[in-house]
């Protein structure tokens, strides 16, 4: 009995504190009955489990107290600091109503955190519900103060980061805006955590996806909200209900981990390896290698020579400088992210199986943090000292690379690496928009090249690593379909390859050096593929292959450069 009437007495208390959400606590009637209704849970609450839904209960009867005094005096007080407390007392009763909900209907046989991997991935969920909570303290003072329209554009505002006139309600709203970006990373660090370690738990798997899914979508409401000649009052409404339930699945995903984990999910935690001590020169030197500076190169080099080639010329100095910073960010916290992701995979590679986060010289927790970090600062550096364009752009190459390639395509497809070779071709782009702000045929050429030059490269790698891969089950094309057929399917693209190299002299984009030297370096590549493809199980032709694929992609945009400059 105590279960059946448990279990009617939360989700009552569910709807009653979901329409206080919505609709505001109303009149003293209505708070008077969600004390009641408060007290009876508590009681049953606590003949249940004293130490857990009995303590969330207790949480529940001083919520709904503090409600019901804050109706009592809200004549009393300022209309604004009165609304924006009942907003964030019914978004802690909600929360907490929804714990106890989870708590009836779900069963606990181990509740509570004890393993350090647990611990860390419930604090970074109750650390974004803190977020949450400034963001909705930051919305109400929009709402109220009529902020929403202090700025007809979005991302930006009057044209900029920051607009030269920062008025009061401007300033209210990039407040709201800058907390949205905080939650943005505290949301993607969430779902992150939970598809490395938690693959198995079908409940946090859903409610992640559903947390980050629902964010997205407020989000986007939150700055359509902006534009001038939408529907404001439909998108107004839309946004609140889609911030109510992203509220709603933080908790859920919470409630799920504090009551289920524990005992579903039973993580062994490592035992710390015998190492001396890192001074700091040692361990800044580790953190600069998750960052996979060999990668960064070439990053920036294609990033570099594209700003020459839109500039037809050199740019500014610091503009080179601040987009080389933004983008050397970018690269190292995806590197970062993408070592966090797969070190499971690492450990069982020949070639990866010295990095810090397989050796254990950096937690997991502190490669997410990190990878985390540089990514959000390389936002901010391109945001503030570059255009919004670029920033854009660069976290779509880290959210592409990251979500897209590493937890779903790697390990799903043998189409992984040339879906995912988008991610690597993005750095021309962020360049191009650096000096041009905006994006024109020339650009998508750049990235072109890079897509198509990627699975040639990446197989040939991939060939010689042939073992490596399929002891970490990575369907990498020749672990599936074999040497023979993917040096073919290498010889196909590097066709492709050349034939795209060719063609920016036909509109003008390059001249006649560039097109000189991208024959000779086309010609060589074609003729390392082709003996390849007649040599499919030679290590050493692969090598080289791989090899020279690397100089070419730097010399052929170098020599674009140089034409794009003189003629």
């Amino acid at each position: 009995m105590p279960t059946k009437l448990f279990k009617g007495l939360t989700i009552a208390l569910l709807i009653g504190a979901v329409l206080q959400l919505l609709f505001g606590p109303g009149q003293l009637l209505g708070a008077l009955l969600m004390l009641a209704l408060t007290a009876a849970t508590a009681v049953v609450a606590h003949r249940r489990r004293p130490k857990t839904e009995g303590a969330a209960s207790l949480a529940v009867v001083g919520l709904a107290l503090l409600q019901l005094g804050l109706v009592i005096v809200a004549g009393h007080i300022p209309p604004l600091l009165a609304s924006t407390a009942h907003l964030l007392t019914s978004t802690l009763l909600a929360g907490s109503a929804i714990f106890l909900t989870t708590a009836a209907f779900v069963f606990a046989p181990r509740p509570g955190l004890k393993n350090p991997i647990h611990k860390f991935y419930f604090r970074s969920i109750v650390l974004t519900g803190l977020g949450l909570l400034l963001l909705f303290a930051a919305g109400a003072l929009v709402s109220q103060s009529g902020s929403g329209a202090a700025c007809p554009d979005w991302p930006l505002c009057w044209g900029a980061i920051f607009p030269e006139q920062l008025s009061l309600p401007v300033a209210v709203l990039l407040l709201h805006r800058f907390t949205a970006v905080l939650i943005g990373v505290l949301v993607a660090g969430i779902v992150l955590q939970t598809r490395r370690n938690y693959r198995q738990h079908p409940g946090l798997r859903r409610w992640s996806t559903t947390l980050g899914l629902l964010f997205l979508g407020q989000a986007a409401m939150g700055g359509l909200y902006s534009v001038e000649g939408l529907p404001a009052d439909a998108l107004k409404i839309t946004h609140l209900l889609l911030t109510t339930l992203t509220w709603g699945s933080l908790v859920t995903l919470a409630s799920i981990c504090y009551l289920t984990v524990e005992a579903r999910v039973p993580l062994a935690q490592p035992a710390p390896m015998e190492r001396p001590p890192q001074t700091a020169k040692q361990k800044a030197l580790t953190y600069f290698k998750l960052t996979k500076p060999w990668v960064m190169v070439l990053l920036l080099l294609t990033t570099i020579t594209a700003m020459v080639i839109a500039a037809r010329g050199l740019p500014s100095i610091a503009l080179i400088l601040t987009t080389l910073l933004g983008g050397a960010l970018s690269a190292g916290g995806a590197s970062a992210l993408n070592s966090y992701i797969d070190s499971d995979i690492d450990q069982k590679m020949s070639r990866t199986s010295r990095r810090a986060t397989v050796t254990g010289l950096v937690t997991p927790q502190q490669t997410l943090v990190f990878g985390l970090s540089l990514s959000a600062l390389s936002f901010l550096i391109f945001a503030v000292f570059v255009n919004m364009l670029s920033a854009i752009l660069s976290t779509i190459g880290i959210v592409y690379y990251v979500f897209f390639y590493t937890l779903y395509l790697k390990r799903s497809t043998i189409h992984n690496i040339v879906i995912g070779g988008a991610a690597g071709a993005i750095p021309p782009l962020v360049g191009w928009t650096a000096v041009t702000n905006s994006l024109d045929l020339a650009a998508f050429y750049l990235f072109a090249i890079i897509f198509f030059w990627t699975p040639p490269h990446t197989w040939a790698l991939a060939m010689m690593v042939k073992k490596d891969y399929a002891s970490a089950r990575v369907p990498m094309l020749p672990v599936v379909v074999g040497e023979q057929e993917t040096s073919y399917q290498i010889w196909l693209y590097s066709v492709l390859l050349i034939g795209l190299t060719l063609l920016p002299v036909t509109f003008n984009m390059a001249g006649w050096l560039y097109f000189a030297a991208a024959l000779l370096l086309g010609f060589r590549f074609l003729q390392l593929a082709w003996k390849l493809w007649h040599n499919a199980t030679d290590k050493a032709v692969s090598r080289k292959l791989y090899k020279f694929s690397q100089s070419y992609l730097a010399l052929l945009f170098l020599i674009m450069a140089i034409d794009r400059s003189i003629f």
